[in-house]
């Protein structure tokens, strides 16, 4: 039986999950109409897939303090909605419905790389999102010593990049021709003091002539490090993200070891994911069977099993052209 408390803590959660969409599909944060931003799955046009209209643009200030830091804390400024006013659980269930509720049924996944830690789905589910063999665009961030999704995608007759700071390997091609680079992604460039490198998403599109390509899956597994680049791509380089067909992103504690989620903690990722939203990115399978727990703190509500992390895909909405 389920108990009392959990069944009223769910009721509360889905009730700020309704407000929250009102409030996002009504306003938006900054105050413009949402159906600026509407998309319309059944009424999309070459011409608004070529000229996408501006992504919204939430005021932000940033924690000087904090640049290196995935998430600012209290002192951070882009919490717009007073979200951190909500019990903690209940910013809890709602992170977590926001991330492994399934927002587009895919009928039809392909799975690349080995069973494992190694192994991510792709939507093929309509002609305009499904990589085109000898056309297509991978991007493959967090590599560890599993090359198999990133094999995969190459053998299948995509351009593949490939970035690991982390595994000790200079840049070199892999075998069957992966371009592999010795960087990591952020939301910003900078260098560790330990050597390892990383850049902006915008910064290795400019490095590698990319700049007007579109990146048909994009995947990012690395490490919390995920958080720093979310916030870059729906804060300041909004149109990054406007030209990227499918991404899959492995969403862990933002706060890593170091302390507990704090509810300024989940208005922050809430935030970040709503915003991701209005730019187009849907869920369409999400999975938790992969415990992260050894290196990052709890992040899931009461009454279910800690993963502290969440594989979740998105398939970019303005590309279903029906």
């Amino acid at each position: 039986m389920i108990p009392r408390n959990y069944l009223l803590m769910f009721t509360l959660a889905l009730s700020v999950v309704v407000l929250v969409v009102v409030l996002v599909h009504s306003r938006g944060f900054g105050g413009r109409p949402a159906a600026q931003m509407e998309i319309n799955l059944h009424k999309k046009t070459q011409a608004e897939l070529d000229n996408p209209s501006g992504a919204l643009k939430f005021k932000a200030t940033r924690n000087k303090s904090c640049p290196q830091a995935a998430l600012c804390g209290s002192t951070n400024k882009t919490v717009e909605m007073h979200l951190e006013s909500i019990p903690l659980n209940t910013l809890k269930f709602l992170l977590h419905g926001m991330v492994s509720s399934a927002e587009f049924n895919c009928t039809t996944l392909k799975y690349f790389g080995k069973l494992g830690a190694g192994i991510y789905p792709v939507c093929m589910n309509s002609s305009s999102i499904i990589p085109k063999p000898k056309n297509c665009l991978v991007y493959s961030f967090g590599i560890s010593h599993d090359w198999s999704f990133d094999e995969d995608f190459a053998k299948y007759g995509c351009e593949v990049h490939s970035f690991d700071p982390s595994i000790g390997k200079p840049d070199h091609i892999h075998p069957p021709n992966i371009s592999f680079h010795n960087l990591g992604l952020m939301g910003f460039d900078f260098t560790l003091g330990n050597g390892w490198k990383y850049m902006k998403l915008s910064s290795i599109r400019r490095m590698l002539g990319h700049q007007n390509r579109v990146i048909d899956v994009l995947k990012v597994d690395t490490e919390g490090a995920e958080w720093s680049f979310l916030r870059s791509v729906v804060v300041d380089d909004v149109d990054e993200l406007l030209t990227v067909k499918q991404m899959i992103v492995e969403l862990h504690t933002p706060t890593g070891g170091s302390r507990a989620m704090t509810s300024y903690d989940y208005a922050e990722v809430i935030q970040y994911l709503l915003e991701l939203r209005r730019l187009g990115f849907l869920v369409h399978v999400s999975f938790q069977s992969n415990s992260c727990c050894a290196n990052f703190t709890p992040l899931f509500p009461p009454g279910l099993a800690e993963k502290c992390c969440h594989e979740t895909s998105y398939v970019n909405s303005r590309y279903l052209v029906v």
